[in-house]
């Protein structure tokens, strides 16, 4: 009764200050195990080594919970040097670790102290916090999509009150430092449903689109080189020519043609590049896939809006929360779902075009935007996707990563809109 009584004072006063916003904390609200971990309280604070032999008698246990409908599946790991105790919340009928609202407690297995809470706050292995023992009082790291955008938030609370507390008591705790209603953001039901739509459309045409080195479809849909504008007699688009692709499903119904080449080709040397690369534009065209990408982005905006666009960065995704841009460059790869996620928040139902880049060469060592893909995000069941899309084919952001991450690969965003009709650009 204690304990249930010093909760509802805590919970009730900010509620009191900031009623409006923690109204929204019931909205993102995580599945609670609190009364799971408080029933197992004398656990949980055992010696390590009794911990060790209840669970060898009793490995796993599962507990119904009086005010959640979700069971709670209670067991034990040892792993270097550490004991764990993992309360893992039911989803559809299964306790997977990395579940939203699961609960890992570590502790020392050698001298028995508390090490870290461990929280999963979505439906994703590397979207979690860290809840560290300081003094009296507690730290908390946020990791988003296995980028740190929260360190070191002190939280006026005993880490020993935390582990049997509700986590709704952490959102409170840390209302003030810490945007819970970003970090548990569900998604646009009405933008998702627009973002799957196009997708299945364009899944149909995928297996038909034919693969070129060099080739795209002309202001006329003929199939033609990129670098001299040549009829292509077999056809096929590469990179570039399939985000033009993409582009002219939106501009055909706006303008009864599709783009020119000679004008996605355009170089906006003011606004890239450095006194080094000026020298190598023609042999080397280093900021080939940046200049087709931002001038995609404008056409796309003008046939839109009807408007000239004299900006050629003015779709250049910039200004992001808790990531640094690099001019001309972008952002690492590894950030890259985290970067869609919160650009996804803020302008729900867009689309992107990604320009790959990275150092090339050693006569000089030149930066070189070398593959284009085209990144569609969206939210499921408020779990977080993005589509891959690059030249014929879908892949994933983990394949991204897989294959770009070790050579210290950038990528550049443009944002469009992908707003009007979606007509495919007639393929054989």
């Amino acid at each position: 009764m204690k304990i249930y009584f010093s909760l509802s004072i805590f919970i009730i006063l900010p509620i009191m200050v900031y009623s409006q916003d923690l109204r929204a904390f019931r909205e993102y609200a995580l599945p609670e195990n609190y009364e799971a971990r408080l029933a197992l309280k004398d656990l949980i604070t055992d010696p390590v080594q009794s911990i060790s032999r209840k669970f060898h008698l009793n490995p796993v246990r599962t507990l119904r919970q009086r005010e959640s409908a979700h069971r709670v599946k209670v067991r034990s790991e040892s792993k270097a040097g550490s004991i764990y105790l993992l309360f893992l919340n039911e989803n559809n009928s299964s306790f997977s670790i990395a579940g939203e609202g699961n609960y890992i407690i570590k502790r020392d297995y050698r001298d028995g102290r508390f090490i870290q809470i461990k929280v999963f706050i979505r439906n994703h292995p590397d979207c979690f916090i860290r809840l560290f023992p300081l003094g009296d009082r507690s730290t908390m790291d946020v990791i988003l999509f296995s980028v740190p955008i929260y360190r070191h938030v002190i939280l006026p609370a005993d880490f020993l009150s935390l582990l049997t507390a509700p986590f709704s008591e952490v959102m409170a705790l840390s209302y003030s430092t810490v945007d819970w209603s970003l970090l548990l953001y569900k998604g646009c039901e009405e933008a998702d449903r627009k973002t799957m739509r196009l997708l299945n459309i364009i899944r149909e045409y995928l297996p038909h689109i034919p693969d070129a080195e060099d080739g795209a479809m002309d202001a006329k849909g003929e199939y033609v080189s990129i670098s001299g504008s040549r009829i292509n007699t077999k056809g096929g688009l590469n990179c570039s020519g399939f985000s033009k692709w993409i582009v002219d499903g939106f501009i055909y119904p706006i303008l009864g043609r599709f783009l020119d080449i000679e004008v996605l080709k355009e170089k906006h040397l003011k606004y890239r590049g450095h006194r080094w690369s000026l020298r190598y534009e023609q042999d080397r065209d280093p900021y080939f896939g940046l200049d087709w990408s931002r001038n995609l982005a404008i056409s796309l905006q003008e046939a839109q809006s009807g408007l000239s666009i004299t900006d050629p960065e003015i779709f250049d995704v910039r200004d992001v929360e808790f990531l640094r841009y690099i001019e001309d460059v972008g952002y690492p790869v590894d950030e890259l779902k985290l970067l869609l996620y919160l650009e996804t928040k803020d302008n729900p139902g867009n689309f992107f075009i990604g320009s790959l880049n990275s150092q090339f060469g050693d006569k000089p060592a030149l930066r070189q935007h070398f593959h284009l893909v085209v990144l569609f995000p969206f939210f499921t069941k408020g779990k977080f996707r993005v589509a891959v899309l690059e030249r014929n084919q879908e892949t994933c952001l983990s394949s991204l990563k897989r294959m770009y991450k070790n050579k210290n690969c950038h990528i550049h965003l443009v944002r469009l809109n992908s707003s009007g009709e979606f007509i495919p650009p007639g393929v054989e």
